[in-house]
């Protein structure tokens, strides 16, 4: 008899975690239902905003100005996909002898140059994406002597289009230096360098106190 109520027990047991597990079952598949329906629910919802946003951007903007808009919604240079462009280069010796008029500077050490666009041979940056940049330029002075004049004067020239100038005027005791910071849109393939002016026999200095930079902030 003791036998029978435990078989009999068991069996009732087993039912009753079979249903248990039925049961919860059950309420994670409605559970999940629920959530599904929510999603689309949102879904739909962001669908039908977007296109009140569309239909509200055509009834104040032309149709180019809706075109460019979708055209360039990643403009900035970090969501573009394309990577930055950036370059810093300065001159490491303590001078440079004799520079002369309308020469173009060449900054030989280069520190940074992300993109290649700058050229540490001729000293000329070619840009290789269109868009907004920043450009920089610091430039030393040496004292008159052996390695030329002290009458600096410089500018940061875009392909044939003078776009800042730079001055600095040493004396026999002390360095002048000359900086020129300037935003510009510049479109691939453009010419940015640093060029003398009228001093056709220029000493420069270095020692990492003469540069030259660039950055793109944004592509355009």
């Amino acid at each position: 008899m003791g036998l029978v109520y435990i078989i009999l027990l068991a069996c009732c047991t087993s039912c009753y975690a079979a249903l248990d597990l039925e049961t919860f079952r059950n309420l994670v598949l409605d559970r999940q239902k629920n959530l599904e329906g929510r999603v689309a629910e949102q879904n739909d919802l962001i669908t039908s905003q977007q296109s009140v946003i569309v239909a509200l951007l055509k009834t104040v903007l032309t149709q180019e100005e809706y075109k460019d808009i979708i055209k360039r919604q990643s403009r900035f240079v970090l969501d573009s996909g394309e990577g930055p462009v950036a370059f810093t280069a300065a001159i490491s010796p303590k001078a440079v002898d004799h520079v002369g008029a309308n020469a173009t500077i060449t900054f030989e050490t280069v520190i940074t140059n992300i993109g290649g666009g700058y050229n540490n041979i001729t000293g000329v940056f070619v840009a290789p994406l269109s868009g907004l940049y920043m450009f920089s330029c610091s430039l030393l002075d040496a004292v008159e002597g052996k390695h030329g004049t002290d009458k600096l004067h410089a500018e940061i020239v875009q392909n044939d289009k003078v776009l800042a100038r730079v001055f600095a005027h040493a004396d026999n005791h002390n360095r002048d230096q000359g900086a020129q910071t300037i935003f510009v849109q510049v479109n691939q393939g453009d010419r940015i360098f640093i060029r003398s002016v009228d001093n056709d026999d220029l000493g420069l200095g270095g020692d990492l106190y003469s540069t030259f930079s660039g950055y793109l902030l944004m592509q355009l």
